[in-house]
């Protein structure tokens, strides 16, 4: 291996927080080795996100009948305290909660967990069930403090407005499924602590072969300068990148969520340090498209849905349309690995 020039994963940790993107419980391990000098090993991260891919995945896995039937006796003994949500969907959200206790090691910060994504377009359904996973962690899991948790909630019209409500509940919000600047800026005014630009569509994450031939480079890095410009504590956290380029082009943005498999190849690359400081588009990009006229959408829903539709020449909603689609493809594949696993 060569090692002259400057380690990436140490680069990219001095310009912006690194997060761990994923419930894999040996992803988790390895970063969690007390050995120092671990093979692989490249030490906690900040915050821990996770979605319904991440559910499925992991509860699918036969490595994980443990806590697939853990999750399964668990959610015989609360669901007469939950009947609103069907065995099944209780279910997947306790398996997170699960899945999460056993990822605690591996990160120092908060903790993401995604709601139903079923309730995207129902401000009432994720009040519901950000209100839900809280009493849930609070139940199975009591020793982990409710100020590390943040629900992650779709930047539907109804999501955002469901995590403005979400504030007078002390409930910290997310917005994720997000490719345009008017979700930026509704996200930032309902109060979000953060909010995750995709680069790329999230067909990329059914479709590797799939390249999506209009990424949004340059929102996160807009949007984080929006909201410095208008004082706001929203943080960006970037994600559905592809590739050690595209995070390098992102160093400096306030948060990025990584995969360990990029984080690996982060660990184990070296660069010329002029170079990859040279790559940051963060730091070296153009100041033009910051040229926003001052905009509120919290209490204008029809303009809010007017400019929503003109973003990105449709291709925003569209984004945002198929993401929370394939979410609610995965929710659906949780709950049937629920379904099977007690006998149904």
């Amino acid at each position: 291996m060569d090692e002259t020039g400057i380690n990436l994963l140490k680069y990219l940790r001095s310009k912006t927080q690194v997060d761990l993107d994923t419930f894999d419980i040996t992803a988790g391990r390895l970063i969690h080795n007390p050995k120092p000098k671990a093979v692989g090993q490249f030490g906690q991260c900040v915050d821990c996100t996770s979605n319904q891919y991440e559910y499925y995945t992991e509860l699918a896995k036969p490595s994980r009948k443990d806590i697939l039937q853990r999750t399964i006796e668990v959610t015989a003994g609360l669901h007469g305290q939950f009947s609103e949500v069907t065995f099944d969907e209780l279910g997947v959200e306790v398996g997170a909660v699960l899945l999460a206790a056993e990822m605690v090691p591996a990160f120092t910060g908060n903790l993401h967990l995604m709601v139903n994504p079923n309730y995207a377009y129902s401000r009432t359904k994720v009040v519901e069930a950000a209100k839900r996973f809280y009493r849930l962690f609070a139940l199975i899991n009591p020793s982990f403090p409710s100020s590390r948790l943040v629900i992650k909630v779709p930047a539907t019209w109804e999501g955002l407005q469901a995590c403005h409500d979400l504030q007078a509940f002390k409930i910290k919000t997310l917005g994720t499924t997000l490719f345009s600047m008017e979700q930026a800026i509704l996200a930032g005014e309902a109060g979000c602590v953060s909010i995750s630009p995709f680069v790329h569509s999230l067909r990329i994450l059914v479709d590797p072969e799939y390249k999506d031939p209009h990424p949004a480079y340059y929102l996160s890095a807009q949007a984080q300068r929006w909201y410095r410009r208008q004082s706001l504590p929203t943080k960006v956290k970037s994600c559905s990148t592809v590739g050690v380029d595209e995070l390098l082009e992102l160093a400096g943005i306030d948060a990025l969520t990584i995969v360990p498999d990029d984080l690996r190849a982060l660990q184990s690359t070296y660069r010329d340090a002029n170079e990859v400081s040279q790559m940051s588009i963060v730091r070296n990009g153009a100041q033009s498209d910051d040229k926003i006229e001052h905009v509120s959408y919290i209490d204008d829903e029809e303009r809010y849905r007017a400019d929503f539709e003109k973003a990105d020449e449709g291709r925003a909603k569209a984004k945002t349309a198929e993401a929370i689609d394939i979410f609610c493809g995965y929710q659906s594949k949780a709950e049937d690995v629920v379904r099977k696993a007690r006998g149904q």
